[in-house]
């Protein structure tokens, strides 16, 4: 089954979430993502340090050299975040679009960004893709760039690729819940929310 525009008459809605509406789903996401931050943190700390065994010299190197200011370093960091961000949902949108065809909505909300296919049924496998694809995508880039970039610069994707995947929390919970599903389920995604629907016969 490909994305589709028409629903078909044998499904119905089984169920929906909308995250503007549900602060204990938002604020358990806010917690289980601080945990996230803490394990990627760890795990790509780990890799970095495999992958760059000469870490530990270069930060020793790194420290005596002239730093940045607070102000100039705050601001890397605030246009880091920004770029992870917005890479995020492109690569959201990117699958989006590769399995419709279309080109999919973005927008923003209060402290956030989305891509979204508002009046699209996408089937489970595809969706899931189109979830997991932020995490998966922008971490394999990101280690493949720290072991060669110079330290002060391999940090700011270090701090990157930790945000972006504490900050995939949302999209964790929900491919769960829709792999749990049965493969003919399909599900609208509307930004902020997204709606599953399932064969009227169950």
């Amino acid at each position: 089954m490909n994305p589709t525009q028409t629903l078909p008459e044998s499904y119905s809605l089984a169920w929906e979430v909308d995250m503007k509406k549900d602060l204990r789903l938002n604020l358990t996401l806010q917690l289980f993502g601080v945990l996230l931050l803490v394990g990627f943190g760890w795990l790509f700390w780990l890799y970095l340090t495999l992958a760059r065994p000469a870490l530990s010299a270069e930060l020793l190197e790194f420290e005596s050299a002239p730093q940045p200011t607070l102000l100039v370093f705050s601001l890397l960091l605030l246009v880091t975040l920004a770029v992870w961000m917005t890479a995020h949902e492109l690569v959201h949108g990117a699958f989006f679009w590769w399995f419709s065809r279309h080109r999919p909505q973005f927008g923003y909300g209060v402290g956030y960004l989305y891509a979204a296919m508002p009046g699209w049924y996408f089937p489970k496998w595809p969706y899931l893709a189109v979830g997991l694809a932020p995490l998966v995508v922008l971490s394999l880039v990101g280690m493949l760039l720290v072991p060669f970039l110079p330290v002060f610069w391999a940090g700011l994707v270090f701090f990157g690729m930790v945000v972006n995947a504490s900050g995939a929390v949302g999209d964790i919970y929900v491919c769960f819940r829709i792999g749990l599903e049965a493969r003919d389920v399909l599900i609208c995604d509307r930004g902020d929310g997204f709606e599953v629907f399932r064969p009227a016969a169950r």
